[in-house]
């Protein structure tokens, strides 16, 4: 079996993008066929027409290839040797940031041609299930007032979820209101919820982003008991990161942003996280997963992947959640974008606060290809 096609197909909702952390609003689906004629499917949470030039670019030497070129013709149970390739032959333009999004789209849909291919679910290739279901926390973005925070937080536990996420949003106001926005999720959610928060890094002039400016934040939260604080300072700010882990009593958690398993070394051993969140679609697919898994394993913390695009990336997490020790929650995009719920039409279940892992061979879901005609955008949007 040989690869012959890998496409790059930009997605957009229709009509206006907002100006919010919310990142199903496009995308990217990324196809790849085969000779035998399996399909695989994946998909990257990133700059959508930047993947899709890396991904189609021609060749400009023999260390400048784009990665469409270097996967076409190759067998695709060669996936460790085909992830180096596309490694080592984007060397002057890659090896970190978009380059490694793109290529964890592909190697996604490589392990699932090989899932089709073997009539077997990705964690069965990936070693064997460990779990067939996992507790999911609903994530979703921190609305600007308290009495929006009780609100959302509410709707969610009314809907039988015991672990909620709240990020961004009003996290960008001053540190006092802040405070008030968890004081009110907490009051929502009741003691038996866990309550995540993702700060988020954005700059503002009612703000500093920095170790010291988080340590006291955090402290101030620590009173409405939160599971975990994630994202509080720039992803790259690795001793800042352990300064917060080592000045706190509350876990802090990132890695979304990270890349490979040389970044997550660093989060790991530098930033002394609780536990890490590389997104499956960027930090370099199963891959490199299941070797983030490995050594987040060996530092004896649990992987907790960031989620936050179509089904596509859902299903990739929890194949990765059920073939390895050291998991224990799947983040659970409820924010109403219907792009989101369109590619994969019949989403993952969901069932009293759990999420089943898939069974069926591959990623054990159906994408729609009506859903990706429909929302396509090869053209760049321009004047937004």
């Amino acid at each position: 079996m040989k690869i012959t096609k890998v496409e790059a197909i930009p997605i957009r909702q229709k009509g206006k993008i907002e100006a919010i952390n919310d990142s199903s609003q496009d995308g990217i689906i990324i196809k790849v066929s085969t000779d035998a004629g399996i399909v695989g499917y994946g998909e990257v949470d990133s700059a959508p027409w930047v993947v899709k030039a890396i991904i189609e670019s021609p060749a400009s030497h023999r260390m400048a290839i784009g990665l469409a070129k270097i996967v076409e013709g190759q067998d695709p149970y060669d996936v460790e040797k085909i992830w180096n390739d596309m490694y080592k032959y984007s060397i002057f333009y890659g090896q970190h940031g978009v380059t490694i999004h793109a290529m964890s789209g592909i190697d996604i849909a490589i392990w699932d041609i090989i899932g089709k291919a073997e009539n077997k679910p990705i964690w069965k290739l990936l070693g064997g299930q460990f779990r067939d279901k996992v507790k999911a926390y609903a994530s979703t973005l921190m609305p600007y007032t308290p009495e929006e925070a009780y609100e959302e937080t509410k709707k969610h536990v009314d809907a039988g979820y015991k672990a909620i996420k709240l990020g961004w949003g009003g996290f960008e106001q001053d540190e006092n209101t802040q405070v008030k926005l968890v004081e009110a999720a907490r009051k929502a959610a009741g003691d038996d919820v866990d309550l995540l928060f993702d700060i988020g890094f954005l700059p503002s002039e009612q703000l500093t982003i920095d170790a010291p400016s988080r340590i006291q934040l955090v402290k101030r939260f620590e009173k409405y008991h939160p599971y975990a604080i994630e994202e509080a300072l720039w992803p790259h700010d690795y001793e800042g990161y352990g300064r917060l882990s080592e000045n706190t009593n509350t876990r802090i958690v990132c890695g979304e942003n990270e890349t490979t398993l040389f970044g997550f070394k660093q989060l790991i051993e530098i930033g002394k996280v609780a536990f890490v969140q590389p997104d499956i679609s960027r930090c370099g697919g199963f891959t490199q997963a299941r070797k983030i898994a490995s050594l987040a394993e060996a530092h004896s913390i649990n992987v907790v992947p960031h989620c936050w695009s179509s089904g596509i990336v859902e299903a990739a997490a929890l194949h990765l959640i059920a073939a390895i020790p050291n998991a224990n929650l799947l983040e659970y995009d409820v924010y109403p974008t219907q792009l989101r719920f369109d590619i994969v039409p019949e989403d993952i279940k969901i069932k009293d606060g759990y999420a089943y892992i898939p069974d069926g061979p591959g990623l054990g879901i159906s994408v729609s290809e009506e859903a990706i005609e429909k929302y396509r955008c090869d053209d760049i949007p321009r004047g937004e």
